[in-house]
């Protein structure tokens, strides 16, 4: 036993070690740690310096070292797929309810119809290989997708809110489709599916109940003690797990839930972050062991399926995002920034990879080959997402006359054009890019003297200002369209009241070659950031926490100085004013919303 012990140390020594060397060399070439942590398992695995395979007996005492280490890659995926519950909001699949639900099961079907009819070409696969194929490939995935959001500020974007949409009803389809493929032979007898579906709901009605009655009053009180708050998460996992395994469910389904019943909560973000060490310690030693697992059987391996199976994930299944959000009415660019986005397969993949290996391992080579085609598609996500834009731009030079006629159509934009309201002749103007805070103020403001467009990347912005009578438009302040659009060539004054980005400058040095007389007001946060804007040809540059800073000094030295506060009550009571002001209008915007 004492072996055993030494044993299963140091295969989890082997798969930290090498983890964390090859996150290193990741962090410094600037790619995901996920695919760190799979190249990570190759290096060790049979296929790389043969430090460890998970293919051995092991120690024939009790349960094997291998076992162990797949019991605990296994609650990785758990614990990976419970973070994900937890951050689950499903009040923004009822935001585009229609889109994201038939979208998302025409794409999961189209997806999957693929892999049948490109099969029944090559003939290399069986019904149960391609079941599990288009499966896996179908899917994308929630957890990297929201990342980049999340990194890029463009969570309340147009396009990032139909990606949301379709992710989180990927994640109920998925949920539903695991325990079917447990049974793949018995997928379509409807002795199988009506318990399997008996017991989904059973698990969703508690989560349901826990969530509403039970999970509030029990957090409540926890949220009072660290400890207790990670130890109430924790117990809320394995008991769902529990549950899941009682149901002849995967323990991943279980944990999903679970997080999904902890994702009303206030407390869900805390509960996120105490799980946090254990999640990202267990999903380590999950992918290191996927690495480990792919041994390439290149020689043997089809290349016309390897070619079938990566033209569906980066090129088909694009190509059904982008039309059915045009279809919808979202427009070309939204559409491609859509498709680019969700050219990658799900974390839930490894899961049905996982499940149906001894399957898939049919026919040789395809296991690994899947396995990588999902690590690949996640490490290019970051690229497809960052480079869309350009894409598109790329693909008006191109195909530019030949589809205006699309680009003029009212049905492939009539959603986009609620989000306009441009007045006609505009000459004399003042454009505001960003329509926050400090942007809304200065439209407000300045809207009562001068004609005012404001451009936002949030569509609820933008929904808010038109209502308030205010002119808006959605897009990006990089988007060459808008700035057509809203006339910045003929505004008399441009506004970036966004911080600083790459796009505003993009958008100075187009005005300063075509419109050299146009003013350009914009902000920044950092000095390097300002700089770089007054260099660009920026006429006045402002940097609020400065400004902010500068008068909290001179109030400080005109108490210590004067050695009285009667002239900071005054500010305090007009100052309280503005505040309770702005609170009222947040309230409007919400209700309106």
């Amino acid at each position: 036993m004492a072996f055993e012990g030494l044993a299963l140390v140091a295969d989890l020594g082997f798969i930290l070690l090498a983890a964390t060397l090859l996150n290193f060399i990741a962090r410094l070439l600037n790619q995901p740690p996920l695919l760190a942590y799979i190249a990570a398992g190759i290096l060790i695995g049979p296929f790389g310096l043969g430090a460890l395979n998970l293919s051995y007996a092991g120690i024939a005492i009790g349960v094997t070292t291998t076992e162990q280490v797949l019991l605990l890659a296994e609650l990785g995926v758990a614990f990976l797929l419970f973070s994900v519950g937890v951050e689950t909001d499903l009040r923004k699949l009822m935001e585009f309810g229609k889109l994201a639900v038939v979208g998302s099961v025409v794409q999961v079907l189209l997806t999957a119809l693929l892999v049948f009819v490109f099969n029944h070409f090559l003939g290399i696969l069986s019904f149960e290989q391609s079941v599990y194929l288009g499966m896996i490939v179908a899917f994308s995935s929630t957890t990297i997708v929201v990342k980049l959001l999340s990194d890029a500020h463009e969570i309340n974007t147009l396009h990032g809110r139909i990606m949301i949409g379709f992710l989180l009803m990927q994640d109920i389809l998925v949920i539903l489709a695991l325990p079917l493929l447990q049974n793949i032979g018995a997928t379509l007898s409807v002795e199988t599916i009506f318990p399997l579906l008996l017991k989904a709901v059973f698990m969703m009605v508690s989560a349901y109940l826990l969530s509403r009655y039970v999970y509030p009053v029990i957090f409540r009180f926890a949220s009072k003690s660290e400890e207790l708050l990670f130890l109430s998460a924790m117990s809320s996992v394995f008991a769902f797990i529990f549950i899941s395994a009682m149901l002849e469910f995967s323990i991943s389904v279980g944990a999903f839930v679970a997080g999904v019943a902890l994702s009303t909560l206030p407390y869900n973000l805390e509960v996120l972050h105490k799980i946090r060490g254990v999640r990202d310690f267990l999903a380590t030693i999950f992918f290191v062991t996927l690495g480990i697992q792919i041994t390439p059987s290149f020689a043997q391996f089809p290349i016309a399926l390897a070619l079938v199976i990566a033209g569906i994930v980066f090129i088909f299944k694009p190509m059904i995002y982008y039309l059915i959000t045009v279809i919808s009415g979202y427009g070309g660019r939204v559409g491609l920034v859509v498709a680019l986005s969700l050219a990658q397969v799900s974390e839930f993949s490894f899961v049905i990879a996982s499940q149906g290996k001894g399957i898939l391992e049919q026919t040789p080579g395809l296991y690994s080959f899947i396995i990588m085609i999902i690590a690949l598609s996640m490490a290019l996500t970051p690229y497809f997402l960052a480079y869309s834009e350009n894409f598109y731009a790329f693909l008006n030079r191109i195909f530019g006359q030949s589809i205006m006629p699309l680009k003029r159509s009212h049905l492939l934009h009539r959603k986009l054009e609620k989000l306009e309201a441009v007045p006609i002749n505009l000459s004399g103007h003042v454009v505001v890019f960003g329509g926050g805070t400090v942007g809304s103020s200065i439209a407000e403001s300045l809207h009562r003297h001068y004609d005012v467009i404001v451009v936002d990347s949030d569509s609820e912005v933008v929904s808010y200002q038109i209502g308030n009578g205010l002119d808006a438009v959605y897009g990006s302040m990089d988007n060459r369209e808008i700035w057509h659009k809203v006339c910045v060539e003929k505004a008399r004054l441009v506004v970036i009241a966004t911080p600083f980005s790459s796009a505003a400058i993009s958008l100075v040095r187009y005005l300063k070659n075509v419109s050299p007389q146009t003013a350009i007001f914009a902000r920044a946060h950092y000095f390097k950031d300002a700089l770089r804007l007054y260099e660009g040809g920026v006429d006045f540059v402002v940097m609020p926490h400065v400004i902010g800073s500068n008068l909290f000094v001179r109030k400080v030295f005109e108490y210590l100085e004067g050695g009285t506060v009667e002239e900071l009550v005054n500010y305090k009571a007009e100052f309280m004013k503005y505040l309770s002001e702005k609170v009222l209008d947040e309230q409007r915007l919400k209700k309106i919303l």
